[in-house]
């Protein structure tokens, strides 16, 4: 462990001299010619944690407490980079990030769509997800069947618990599996400094795993922890985080893993417009590691009527990435190219993968156009790292293309507001819709508002097997009601016509559910 804060520390005193004493935190940077959503996450309508980015966006396996990710323009999770509080949180060994149990309130979320390796560096091939964790004085409460969400905090500390049960995740079994997580985050200030810490324990029951006779079973069980700490000024960001989960079959460990990694970022505006930076991490997957470093810049100029133009450009261990892009009025148009390294699991396996360590990094071209509300993108990959189930091994398996349009906007009328989320694309991934709709009417004032939302997923394709993936289509409604000035009472109930179905074939989602929730602002 000494040995790996004494690198950590290296490489913080090695940004610190390069860069001097300027630096802009990561989620404050603006990428010209992206599309970028702004939600802040309404604690009391939520049933899932994501639900705040955007519903359309969502992979989920089976009911809630599932593995959730986010997905964006047609492509795979590992293809999303995900940042908390200005340090990346993918996990190190499997490069996704799963947000099925966590607790959304007091998060805003933020979404840079499109290729973006120059800034945020491997994985964000399709898009970014900025959290941000945010810290008042409340305290809110959540019920549905055999569901609860509590959580109560101040300005400086945030504690959670998310529970329950929605039965069986194989939908042929009857048993009801369950999941817990207990969630603790803070936030201090000193002068200009800002420490943010993550914390969260979780276990569930899952079904669909292998004895060590190779039967498949559904007595299965897992458990962990995840940590993230990080540390902001003005001028430098460093941080850790850490995944330590363990795995359970009929009530034998059968497999236990540990991902960590160590972060350093900090960059220096030379001239108005211009920032140059360093990078570096380390990141560790049990007895396995990789360390990386990169140098970027970012540059932005704005004129007076707002017309912007902007690059980024990123060198990394022989790679170079960048990304042009502009706004002209309504019009904005961006190209870049990306990276994903493979992840320590690829490269180096565990027992039930064989080891490879020769992968190369996926690459990815791209180009997106967007006018007012209509947007439309084109990707192109090589050298797309696929498990082959043969050899038992991740490969190299050539390349795939996503490529789709998209509208969205909403109309204010004297009976409400209407939503309007229309999103066709073509890709050569699985489990990846063709068409995402989302319709809704919504309103409010001080004393009551409401939403009633249609979202759609529809020609999902056949999964690994061969089997035909269900469509979904539910309705949901939210409603609120401010009893005072610091109280407020809600009420959800998500697919309200029970309609069952299953994103990932044998598991169950979908089925009403409703939640009964009280908050107080203190």
């Amino acid at each position: 462990m000494f040995n790996y804060v004494r690198q950590a520390t290296l490489w913080v005193c090695l940004i610190f001299v390069a860069s001097g004493v300027y630096a802009s935190d990561v989620e404050e940077v603006i990428v010209v010619g992206a599309k970028v959503s702004y939600s802040n996450s309404d604690v009391e309508s939520e049933s899932n944690a994501i639900e705040a980015i955007d519903p359309t966006r969502v992979f989920q396996a089976g009911g809630l407490g599932g593995f959730t990710a986010a997905t964006i323009n047609g492509t795979d999770a590992k293809h999303t980079a995900v940042y908390r509080n200005g340090i990346p949180v993918n996990d190190v060994g499997n490069g996704w990030y799963d947000f099925g149990t966590e607790l959304s309130a007091g998060q805003i979320y933020k979404i840079v769509s499109g290729p973006n390796s120059a800034l945020y560096g491997s994985s964000s091939m399709g898009g970014t997800i900025l959290i941000e964790d945010s810290f008042e004085r409340n305290a809110f409460f959540q019920a549905g069947e055999d569901t609860y969400k509590v959580q109560a905090g101040n300005e400086f500390i945030n504690v959670g618990k998310y529970r329950g049960s929605t039965g069986s995740a194989k939908s042929n079994n009857t048993e009801k599996d369950f999941f817990e997580s207990t969630n603790m985050r803070s936030k201090f200030s000193f002068g200009d400094w800002t420490l943010n810490t993550n914390s969260q324990q979780y276990e569930y029951d899952y079904d669909g795993c292998w004895n060590a006779s190779w039967q498949e079973v559904n007595d299965c069980y897992s458990k962990g922890e995840k940590h993230d700490v990080s540390i902001r000024g003005d001028w430098l960001t460093v941080g850790y985080s850490r995944n330590d989960a363990k795995f359970y079959t009929e009530g034998v460990e059968t497999w236990a893993a540990v991902s960590e990694r160590y972060f350093a970022d900090a960059n220096k505006e030379v001239v108005d417009g211009l920032v140059l930076g360093l990078q570096g991490h380390r990141e560790e997957y049990g007895p396995d590691w990789d360390e990386h470093l990169a140098a970027y810049l970012n540059y932005e100029y704005v004129s007076e009527d707002m017309n912007k133009f902007g690059f980024s450009y990123r060198f990394e261990e022989k790679e170079s990435i960048f990304r042009l892009g502009g706004e002209y009025g309504l019009f904005r148009i961006s190209a870049a190219n990306s990276i994903r390294k493979p992840n320590l699991y690829e490269r180096y396996g565990d027992g039930w993968t064989a080891a490879n360590p020769f992968l190369k990094p996926e690459i990815g071209k791209g180009i997106e156009m967007g006018y007012d509300h209509f947007s439309t993108w084109f990707y192109r990959f090589s050298e797309s790292i696929e498990y082959d189930f043969v050899g038992q091994q991740y490969i190299n398996a050539g390349g795939y293309e996503s490529k789709g349009v998209k509208y969205d906007d909403y109309i204010m009328t004297d009976y409400g507001n209407f939503g309007v989320l229309l999103v066709y694309q073509v890709t050569d991934k699985i489990r990846i819709p063709k068409y995402k709709s989302k319709l809704s009417w919504f309103d409010g004032d001080d004393e009551f508002d409401y939403e009633l939302s249609w979202i759609a997923q529809v020609d999902r394709g056949n999964d690994f097997d061969g089997s035909a993936i269900e469509d979904v289509n539910t309705i949901n409604l939210n409603l609120g009601w401010n009893l005072g000035p610091n109280y407020r009472v809600s009420l959800a109930v998500n697919d309200i016509l029970d309609r069952e179905f299953e994103v990932l074939p044998g598991y169950g989602a979908g089925g009403r559910t409703v939640f009964l929730g009280f908050s107080l602002t203190y």
